[in-house]
């Protein structure tokens, strides 16, 4: 993460916390401070809270009469003139602001866009964070219980004959004693694959629980309602974000498109949802998501607008 991403999410951070304790006297202290120590600081928060001004929102009033707060009429022309981000910024909005102050309530561990996250849990198991992903953690004498909030993780396991290690998310609950393995929580659903060892997926869904055992190169993509798939995937590719590249076989565009926004700062929004649920064979550097999204679009002759840095939106080609 660069400095200026650095100071874009601090000021995210400052603006959740003002917006959800607006009589919090020791919060706008401490931002009042941080806002006086640079000009830097002080031109991150005004991106910020643009974004959260063109949302429909009021300003948060955060910043004191000393400092400079956005000018409403050049927001009401600046959405004019925009035409398509009027539609979007909504969603924008909701999707970086609430959903981030939900996760820090409840997360152990999070990461932010694109940043990846590696750490080690007090019984010697690692776990690899994806972007903008989320976990807690809740160990007792006879459990580890890991919730996946939000995003991806890649779990390698100490075994611990007496200690199953249970990794939540959803509708899914996957046991293991020792093993590698990927749980992914996406908008229709969860992913678990298995890249050594051998897991159990206990699916919950209306009124009846399934228990399914997956082994080495098995992945299983359940959606909400505990519908489920099963399918190959070379060991290999498990969990291929680690190294800044995504492998999908068959994947939908909605899909790829979510795992792309991940390491995008700001919010793609596909346009209707036909195009969304095309599916989409390959293999794109995460590193450079806006090109990859250019390629996934190109072949499903759609196209890509990139309406500011906040909001790009994926839709169909006119014929």
């Amino acid at each position: 993460m660069d400095d200026s991403d650095s100071l874009r999410s601090e000021a995210v951070d400052w603006l959740v916390r003002i917006n959800a304790a607006p009589h919090d006297t020791a919060a706008r202290a401490g931002l009042d401070a941080w806002l006086a120590s640079s000009e830097a600081n002080r031109r991150a928060y005004r991106s910020v809270e643009r974004v959260w001004t063109l949302s429909g929102n009021s300003p948060s009033a955060a910043l004191s009469s000393s400092h400079k707060v956005v000018d409403l009429s050049r927001v009401r022309r600046t959405r004019r003139a925009w035409g398509l981000a009027a539609a979007g910024l909504a969603a924008c909005v909701a999707l970086w602001f609430f959903p981030s102050l939900k996760l820090h309530f409840q997360a152990d561990h999070l990461t932010g866009v694109a940043e990846l996250r590696e750490l080690t849990l007090e019984d010697g198991s690692v776990v690899h964070l994806d972007a903008a992903s989320a976990i807690a953690v809740r160990y007792d004498k006879g459990r580890r219980e890991v919730e996946l909030l939000a995003g991806q993780a890649f779990f390698k396991v100490v075994s611990a004959r007496d200690r199953p290690f249970v990794v939540t998310a959803g509708n899914v609950a996957v046991t293991v004693k020792g093993t590698a393995f990927d749980v992914g929580s996406f908008r229709d659903g969860v992913s678990v694959a298995v890249q050594s060892g051998t897991v159990e997926v206990l699916v919950s869904g209306g009124e009846r629980n399934v228990l399914s055992t997956l082994l080495r190169g098995e992945r299983m993509v359940v959606d909400r309602e505990g519908a489920f798939a099963r399918s190959q995937v070379s060991p290999e590719d498990v969990a291929s974000w680690r190294e800044h590249r995504l492998v999908v076989d068959g994947a939908t565009l909605g899909e790829v498109v979510d795992e792309l926004g991940r390491h995008h700062r700001g919010v793609i929004v596909v346009s209707d949802r036909s195009l969304a649920d095309r599916r989409i064979t390959g293999v794109f550097d995460l590193r450079r998501p806006l090109e990859a999204l250019q390629t996934v679009a190109r072949t499903q002759h759609g196209s890509v607008l990139e309406i500011s840095p906040y909001l790009t939106i994926v839709s169909s080609s006119k014929p």
